[in-house]
């Protein structure tokens, strides 16, 4: 897997980019910005964040798998 993954660096990026996502979205519900504020204002954003990151890191991880797919199929 990683040997596919050295020949695309694109899907290095992309992972890396939607995994910080992920981790801003722990960073941001977990430290007191926005303290004196509503914290379901807080939840909502940190819950938006933690969203979109884990479904474009499974969308990117699926299309790099029917890209492996592909490679494998062709002579």
């Amino acid at each position: 897997m990683f040997k596919f993954l050295i020949k695309h660096p694109g899907y290095i990026f992309k992972f890396a980019i939607y995994i910080l996502f992920v981790s801003f979205a722990f960073i941001f519900y977990f430290s007191n910005i926005l303290d004196t504020q509503d914290k379901n204002l807080k939840l909502i954003y940190s819950l938006l964040l933690f969203l979109y990151g884990a479904y474009r890191l499974v969308r990117t991880y699926q299309e790099f798998h029917s890209e492996i797919r592909d490679e494998q199929e062709q002579p």
